[in-house]
């Protein structure tokens, strides 16, 4: 256990306001000091850290006081791990983007997609894939490593359409009936951007280019 646990959140010393009003505003969460200090020296470069958190129900109490843009949390930690809260957050109607620091690909990752979390990276991988994560989460975009993408088709039988979240899969049927970007975001009540970013998503997740190939994928699987 870090011993900044049950102390008061570190703040980071933040940029000029005018910076702040671009870069995004996060929460970064470890139960180890060394990870948390490197993971604080990572990210301050691009963004904005309002504060680092050594557990769990630290890292609660400090996304309602700060309103983070994205949460970074690990995966696992002791009592609570980031998936837990995630789902905390979730039922409380909560809404911040959530990375995942990953340290195994498990059942429990399967869950925060099934939460629709926003970003999952694992510790293994290089510094820029973290830093890349966090820009499309905050952008609105989910991003997941390579890996679990992989893992989540295996575990479904192979098929990458299973990867897709409920809201994706609205989208992706709707992207082929014909209407414009702007016309599905009236239908589905979201904004244009929205839309894009979910397509963006969908294309990435299938590797698909553009609306006729999913069209085509969609026919091929029976999901159109």
């Amino acid at each position: 256990m870090s011993d900044q646990i049950g102390r008061a959140p570190t703040i980071a010393n933040g940029p000029a306001r005018r910076e702040a009003a671009v870069r995004a505003r996060i929460i970064v969460v470890d139960d180890h000091p060394i990870t948390l200090a490197g993971l604080n020296v990572l990210l301050a470069a691009d963004f904005t850290v309002l504060a680092r958190c050594a557990d769990a129900h630290e890292a609660l109490r400090c996304v309602r006081v700060y309103a983070p843009d994205v949460l970074i949390i690990d995966q696992d930690m002791p009592a609570m791990g980031g998936v837990d809260v995630l789902k905390q957050l979730r039922a409380a109607g909560d809404q911040t983007p959530v990375v995942l620091l990953a340290t195994v690909n498990n059942s429990k990752l399967m869950e925060a997609l099934a939460f629709n979390v926003e970003g999952i990276v694992f510790k293994q991988s290089e510094p820029k894939c973290l830093t890349r994560c966090v820009r499309d989460v905050h952008a609105g975009r989910q991003w997941l490593d390579a890996k679990l993408n992989e893992a989540a088709a295996l575990a479904s039988g192979g098929d990458a359409l299973d990867t897709l979240t409920r809201r994706q899969i609205e989208v992706a049927r709707a992207a082929v009936s014909g209407l414009s970007n702007k016309e599905l975001a009236r239908r589905l009540g979201v904004s244009e951007g929205t839309i894009k970013n979910h397509l963006h998503a969908i294309y990435e997740r299938l590797r698909l280019q553009g609306r006729l190939a999913l069209l085509l994928y969609l026919n091929e699987k029976g999901a159109s």
